[in-house]
């Protein structure tokens, strides 16, 4: 379900309704482009979501954004996580009536930011479990109408979410671990991952010191800053060298290095081949 480089390419068996489901006790650090619900079905869990850490227990969710970092652990032996895993292609409508404007837009713009954790007790948590356990059953039947089944409880999903979301963008509660805030550095990496940054910068970014924030960063993300940045860059370099013209040189350009001898030495290192065996696929 995992790739060593963080990344993860989350397999959906059907591109065209772009959706699965996995039944797991724990699974690794990693981070995708889809959206993805983590719901607690027995037991007591260990949820990380980039720089946050969270027990949470049985009919509890997590909600993980696009290329968010996230990690799940079962502290109990029956400890169970369904994690479902979608496109936000389920929700869209291409603008054909007003929702995917009203709603859509300002979450997938980044305009405003939707809860991660939500635990029992809140008002919205268990008419959300609900709909996530009908979805779940709906996915695992398959059958005739499923598809249009597991749709409603998205958009269910999400109608909930969004009519309580003046109560869901509150500060995390108390039952979350420290939080370091490193979500916006890791953000800003992302988007400009083929430009250089310092140690001492990215600390500043988060008001750490430097020899502070590299022991964080590498507590978060199980990689040193530079590491992190190769990864994101390489794994750029690879769409690059699968889907254009571009030659390696202009690639490992184009994603931050400077040298194509060092280009094609992290490369190999982190995809186990050399960058012209990719383009020759």
């Amino acid at each position: 379900m995992t790739r060593s480089d963080l990344k993860e390419a989350t397999y959906i068996p059907d591109k065209t309704f772009p959706i699965n489901i996995f039944f797991i006790n724990k699974f690794p650090l990693h981070w995708h482009n889809h959206m993805e619900w983590i719901f607690i079905k027995e037991g007591e869990v260990k949820v990380q979501i980039d720089d946050t850490f969270v027990h949470l227990e049985k009919g509890e969710l997590a909600f993980v954004n696009p290329k968010q970092l996230h990690a799940a652990e079962g502290l109990t032996d029956q400890a169970e996580i369904a994690a479902i895993v979608f496109n936000d292609a389920l929700l869209r409508n291409t603008g054909l009536d007003c929702t995917e404007r009203l709603y859509l837009y300002p979450y997938l713009n980044n305009e405003l930011k939707l809860q991660n954790f939500l635990r029992k007790g809140e008002v919205y948590t268990n008419e959300l479990s609900r709909s996530i356990s009908c979805l779940i059953t709906e996915f695992e039947k398959s059958e005739v109408g499923y598809e249009l089944l597991v749709k409603a409880e998205l958009f269910r999903i999400f109608g909930l979410i969004f009519r309580y979301y003046h109560q869901l963008k509150e500060q995390p509660p108390a039952f979350s671990k420290k939080s370091y805030h490193l979500t916006g550095l890791l953000n800003f990496l992302r988007e400009h991952y083929n430009q250089e940054i310092s140690i001492e910068e990215a600390a500043r970014m988060v008001n750490l010191s430097p020899n502070h924030f590299c022991k964080v960063f590498k507590k978060i993300t199980g990689k040193t800053l530079i590491e992190y940045l190769h990864l994101l860059r390489i794994n750029e370099a690879e769409k690059m060298l699968m889907g254009s013209d571009a030659s390696i040189t202009e690639i490992a350009g184009n994603v931050g290095f400077s040298s194509i001898t060092y280009f094609g030495r992290v490369f190999k290192k982190i995809k186990n081949v050399p960058p012209s065996v990719i383009r020759k696929k």
